[in-house]
């Protein structure tokens, strides 16, 4: 057996920029681009541009606690796990269902949305539930693969997502109508179609959506039991991320906000990045980039696959379930090395939720739990530096200055949210939370695996 399936553990073959080529297709910067840019627009006009700056901040300050935390607990559990040794079992168990659900329905909902720019680039009619069924079996059977295999899989289509980015950006700095003090001026159409100087409260109520584009850069955690050196190069992985992320998410709107035509006419617009590129390229134009779109998000389904799937991977290493599911969790594939298992589990469930999941919908939902997960990351972030026992090889600078910034940043954007959220967010959030408590009260212990029956596994 080799040193990298030794103790049946997962083959350390990653380096730095496998981990950032991954992690940055799990972002998908050209579907958040597509998908939340447009709210952003509508709601604050050109506004967004400072939004998406406010949230760039407030994104570098979670990133550096995501690093500092990261190269402290490397563990392929991620938050779940950081909390869990921090905070104790039932608080590392909350934290791990509230994870746990985003990794499930993100893909459905991700998938489902893809089908129409699919559907716009080949001109055809597909049934959406069933095409994005297709689409998330296939990347969880992709998932599967060597774990290097999938980060040049994911490294090429993420140099076509690039390349799509690049083309608007080079349309809308090449043919600027606007001035760029329409970026620091911010401002938006009234009721009646006049521009108007944009709100301050407008750019700041889109600040939470504009951080939910840049969500995922932490996704580099996951994956840190995969690389082939922890410590400095897990905070490297984390940082270089994000800074991918806020680029090729922040030029290409800053692009379509000096390129439109009319500042009106593109808040008004349903899909206002669409109607740029028509006008400032060709019909046919806007149906290569649609196809651009889709392949991003496949990329995105497959890079999401291979965290979730590391994320099962340590709940059955760390004995979350009933004894028969742990050992099957922590079952690596024999040829590719991977938790296969732990992979195709959630391939079933996660596609029939193709045919229920709306992206509208589970959006409000999304960013509560995302913003929570980005509260307790910030308080651990404080924690753990204080913690004798726990070696930092990667220390934040101005400590605490960014995680006290991400603290009071993220009350105040969870504040302005939960004032508008439908009672159903709330009950989801109860219901996992109760689920939480019950599981705690009831969790099954299974004894530790011996290296002969991790071998075997």
């Amino acid at each position: 057996m080799s040193k990298e399936m030794q103790g049946g553990g997962l083959r350390r073959s990653l380096s730095v920029a496998d981990v950032v080529l991954i992690t940055v297709s799990g972002v998908t910067p050209a579907s958040s681009l597509f998908v939340i840019a447009p709210f952003a627009i509508h709601s604050a006009g050109s506004g967004a541009f400072l939004s998406f700056t406010l949230a760039a901040m407030l994104a570098l300050m979670y990133a550096l606690c995501y690093a500092e935390l990261g190269a402290a607990h490397p563990n392929a559990g991620g938050e779940y796990v950081i909390v869990q040794r921090l905070f104790g079992k039932l608080a590392g168990l909350q934290m791990y269902l509230f994870v746990l659900c985003l990794l499930l329905f993100v893909p459905a909902v991700l998938a489902t949305g893809a089908v129409a720019y699919l559907n716009t680039a080949l001109g055809t009619h597909l049934d959406s539930a069933t095409a994005a069924l297709c689409v998330v079996l296939l990347c969880y059977a992709i998932g599967v693969l060597d774990i290097k295999f999938n980060a040049m899989v994911t490294g090429l289509f993420l140099c076509l997502e690039m390349l799509v980015l690049l083309v608007i950006a080079v349309l809308g700095f090449g043919q600027p109508h606007q001035p760029v003090s329409v970026l620091l001026n911010p401002v938006m159409p009234d009721a009646h179609g006049a521009l108007m100087v944009a709100p301050v409260a407008a750019v700041a109520a889109t600040i939470g959506s504009a951080v939910f584009s840049y969500n995922g850069f932490g996704g580099a955690i996951y994956l840190a039991e995969d690389m082939r050196e922890t410590g400095r190069p897990m905070a490297r992985a984390v940082m270089v991320t994000l800074v991918i992320v806020v680029l090729v998410e922040l030029l290409p709107l800053t692009a379509l906000l000096l390129g439109a035509p009319s500042l009106a006419e593109v808040a008004r617009q349903p899909d206002p990045i669409s109607y740029v590129v028509s006008q400032l390229g060709s019909p046919l134009l806007a149906r290569v980039i649609s196809g651009g779109i889709f392949l991003s998000v496949f990329n995105a389904i497959i890079a999401l696959v291979l965290q979730s799937s590391r994320f099962l991977y340590a709940s059955g290493r760390d004995r979350l379930w009933p004894p028969a599911m742990n050992r099957a969790l922590v079952r690596i594939h024999p040829r590719f090395g991977t938790p296969w298992i732990a992979t195709l589990l959630f391939a079933l469930p996660s596609g029939l939720l193709t045919f229920s999941s709306n992206l509208e919908e589970l959006t409000s939902f999304t960013v509560i739990v995302i913003l929570l997960t980005y509260l307790i990351m910030a308080v651990c972030a404080l924690i753990s530096r204080r913690r004798e026992d726990v070696h930092h090889p990667y220390i934040m600078p101005w400590w605490p200055l960014p995680a006290l910034l991400a603290i009071f940043g993220t009350l105040y954007t969870l504040w302005a949210i939960l004032q508008d959220a439908p009672p159903r967010d709330w009950l989801i959030i109860l219901g996992i939370a109760s689920a939480g408590l019950l599981l705690g009260r009831y969790q099954r212990q299974d004894p530790l695996l011996t290296p002969s029956q991790q071998e075997e596994s």
